[in-house]
């Protein structure tokens, strides 16, 4: 999977397994699969379906070991959650969450490849 920078011409490149390549495939394409486990998120004891979020964001925070570290950023019933997943895991729930994805600029410094014409 390449993330593009918005603004320039730099990505972000992630690996990707089989079976979550064809999950976020379908998500971009707003294919929506039945309701799962993985699907919902236990907030505070709380059972909460994706689509009932209010607003998420992903943010891809860091680049060690040759792995990227993510959040999960949600608002429900107007209250703020933060959760720590694999990058790819993260990706995947806030897509189908409708998320914003965003990169800290020191992570892409260090993982980001820049295209060249």
């Amino acid at each position: 999977m390449l993330l593009k920078e918005k603004r320039a011409e730099r990505y972000l490149p992630i690996y990707v397994g089989s079976p979550q390549a064809d999950a976020i495939k379908q998500a971009l394409m707003g294919i929506r699969s039945p309701e799962s486990a993985d699907d919902a998120l236990s907030l505070s004891g709380i059972d909460v379906p994706l689509s009932m979020v209010e607003s998420a964001s992903v943010v891809v925070k860091q680049f060690e070991d040759n792995a990227f570290n993510a959040r999960l950023l949600l608002t429900y019933q107007g209250r703020s959650y933060s959760f720590a997943y694999p990058t790819v895991r993260a990706l995947l729930l806030g897509m189908r969450a409708g998320a914003r994805i965003l990169v800290e600029e020191q992570v892409l410094d260090e993982a980001g490849l820049t295209a060249t014409v």
